[in-house]
């Protein structure tokens, strides 16, 4: 044009500021811009609004306000691209300010300005202004405009308010994806993996073709229930619609393959996908996390790890996430760092109800039974009701310190007070706490009396406490159940050869080892892991593989003398009769935990935490410091393992440490195989 002396005119310069806009070239569009001004064209409308336009879109926000300032012409795009401006932002504030000067200047919105504030409303969470604007979308006659329906069916879709949006699907004439989508992301996004799956097949039986987002959502809904093949269908229609290198899709397809367990393919999947973002990522390191090809930090008690990531975290701002903080609870109560897990709890800006169940459950576990009930009458002053999670920890803590009234109380408010109904991990708790405190007889009537049939977790607590307490009659009638449900089970044969052996029943504890090796049942071996100087130790029960076996095991000796001057009385025979004990080599007997402890006293500084990893739950996942035996903590058999030769601080090392000869902790934590058992003496 310029080198044929034709003189761009406003619509030449409104085209290539448009461009400018389009490909983010901020620099060209200012040369433009310039040349605007010297032209004389800055009060054209068509001019007003692609200058607005290319500032919006490169994120030049404050410019774009000032030439919005210096308009003249009440021009309703103008309006609208201040906006979409400030939703770019996310300033909802701003926007507000903007849509109420329309109304006062007379300005009739048109289809564009409500999904903009709309939008806006929806990334920050406003649904109230939302539903204002909604009323004002019904009184100016847009509540049948398929692009605002769309935009409020999005806005009710991601609050959760699925009926409303359902209904304004409804009220369409017109079949339009976006809004189908929009549902079906929404049914998806909340855990409504069938509904979502049921949209998606009543769209394509409407005729309505699906986009990339509707692909991805029916995907996400397959990974939800695990439906490989469904999922494997609905990608073969994404690809056969000219989707095959969407990234939403391939998210999508990497969280159904990890979800099912099927990892290669979840890798497969990932490596295909060209502009890998985090949601990849995350959903690849997710499925290794489920399907147990990585270590997560929480899952193998690897604090060192563990805050190592956290320190990313702190780095990263993201210690301000709800979600990320939930973690971090999670993770240092599976830890035995209970401080560390107060510490994070107390300190989040905003709570949740899994905040709330994290600590919860996280005092439960490590026999700070008071503190969980004292935290769970807090959180319900705050006004964050509880659910069944919630009251698995409250339930199971009181059975830890003894507080069978309460707990049953607590027991009967889940119906009454919250309108929950029990499940069998609420009713496994209370025939837990009734049993452990020797009521034996009124928790096999309580099961008898239960409304729903007993499940093997049940019975496995009855039996447990069995064992504990030498009932014998209940014991069997308890494993008669747990072996019809589980006779594959090696918990079961143990616990029962346990319970005879504590009650001197001897022909039975052997009848039941035999009945165990005819039926090919074997129990998978007691496993310790201590980690030292960056290398992990493996300890089995009577292990003398590791190469300072003879220096472990004399030094083990000595602590066992040290203890046994303070009081200390080992039971390691309770389990072997008079002959057992004569002939066999005590030194078989000894509890892989007790080798990986020794191994750490021995390896590491008394300053340095000692941390035990079990394969079986035999402890009672205890914190131990001198608090613990003043307060009384429940402690297991490993525990008060763990506390006695904590006393080697005092016996073996500096006197100087004064009145708390417990400031090293040691922790111990396990896999937790089963969720209310702590056998005392497994490894037979």
């Amino acid at each position: 044009m310029k080198r044929d002396y034709l003189k761009p005119d406003c619509v030449t310069v409104a085209s290539l500021l448009s461009a400018c806009a389009s490909n983010g070239a901020l620099c060209k569009g200012e040369q433009l811009h310039s040349y605007v001004i010297k032209a004389g064209m800055s009060s054209d409308i068509i001019v007003e609004g692609a200058l607005l336009d290319l500032y919006v879109n490169c994120s030049d926000i404050k410019t774009a306000h000032e030439i919005f300032l210096t308009t003249k012409t009440e021009n309703v795009v103008l309006w609208n691209v201040m906006l979409v401006a400030y939703g770019k932002l996310d300033n909802l504030r701003e926007s507000f300010i903007i849509y109420r000067q329309m109304q006062i200047k007379g300005l009739i919105p048109n289809q564009f300005t409500y999904p903009s504030i709309l939008r806006t409303c929806t990334s920050v969470g406003a649904l109230d202004v939302g539903e204002q604007i909604h009323t004002q979308v019904i009184k100016t006659g847009f509540q049948f405009n398929v692009y605002v329906c769309s935009v409020l069916i999005d806005m009710y879709a991601k609050h959760g308010k699925l009926d409303t949006a359902h209904v304004i699907l409804r009220t369409l004439a017109e079949e339009d994806v976006v809004s189908w989508t929009a549902l079906i992301s929404g049914y998806a996004q909340h855990n409504l993996f069938a509904e979502a799956l049921k949209h998606f097949r009543e769209m394509l039986d409407r005729g309505i073709q699906s986009d990339n987002i509707g692909f991805s959502s029916a995907i996400s809904a397959c990974a939800g229930i695990q439906a490989l093949n469904l999922g494997r269908q609905i990608h073969a229609q994404s690809y056969v619609s000219g989707y095959s290198e969407d990234l939403s899709i391939g998210n999508a397809l990497v969280s159904l393959y990890a979800r099912c367990g099927r990892i290669k393919e979840a890798y497969l999947e990932f490596e295909k996908i060209d502009a890998k973002d985090s949601i990849s990522w995350n959903g690849l390191i997710s499925g290794f996390a489920q399907s147990g090809y990585l270590s997560a930090a929480a899952n193998v008690a690897n604090i060192k790890q563990g805050k190592q990531i956290h320190a990313v975290i702190i780095k990263r701002g993201f210690d301000s996430d709800i979600e990320v903080s939930n973690a971090l609870i999670t993770f240092y109560a599976k830890c035995g760092s209970i401080e560390d897990a107060k510490k994070e709890f107390h300190e989040m800006p905003e709570k949740n109800d899994v905040s709330w169940n994290a600590m919860i459950t996280g005092y439960s576990q490590h026999g700070y039974g008071n503190e969980a009930v004292n935290l769970f009458e807090k959180m319900k002053q705050v006004g964050e009701m509880p659910n069944h999670i919630t009251f698995v920890g409250v339930l199971s803590a009181c059975s830890h310190v003894g507080l069978v009234t309460k707990g049953l109380g607590y027991f009967e408010s889940m119906s009454i007070d919250h309108g929950l109904v029990p499940k069998p991990s609420h009713y496994a708790c209370v025939v837990d706490l009734i049993s452990r405190a020797g009521f034996l007889i009124r928790a096999r009537k309580f099961i008898e009396e239960m409304p729903i049939e007993p499940d093997a977790m049940i019975w496995r607590t009855l039996l447990s406490a069995c064992t504990v307490h030498k009932n014998v009659e209940v014991g069997e009638f308890a494993a008669h159940h747990l072996l019809e449900l589980e006779p594959e089970d090696s918990a079961t044969y143990v616990l029962l050869s346990n319970m005879y052996a504590v009650a001197g029943k001897w022909d039975c504890r052997d009848q039941t080892r035999q009945m165990m090796r005819n039926r090919g049942v074997k129990k998978e071996p007691g496993c310790s892991w201590i980690e030292v100087k960056n290398s992990v130790h493996a300890f089995y029960v009577g292990d003398r593989l590791h190469t300072l076996a003879d220096k472990i095991y004399e030094f083990l000796a000595e602590l066992n003398k040290q203890a046994a001057e303070i009081g200390y009385v080992q039971d390691r025979y309770s389990l072997l009769n008079d002959i057992e004990q004569e002939q066999k080599d005590p030194t078989i007997y000894i509890h892989s935990e007790k080798l990986a402890i020794t191994f750490g006293l021995l390896s590491l500084p008394d300053t340095v935490p000692i941390h035990v990893m079990k394969n079986l739950r035999i402890l009672s996942q205890t914190m131990v410091q001198s608090s613990n035996a003043q307060d009384g903590h429940d402690l297991g058999i490993g525990s008060c393992f763990c506390l006695v030769y904590s006393l080697k601080i005092l016996y073996a090392s500096d006197k100087s440490m004064g009145d708390n000869p417990f400031s090293p902790e040691l922790y111990i934590s396990d896999d937790l195989h089963f969720s209310f058992l702590d056998i005392s003496a497994v490894e037979i």
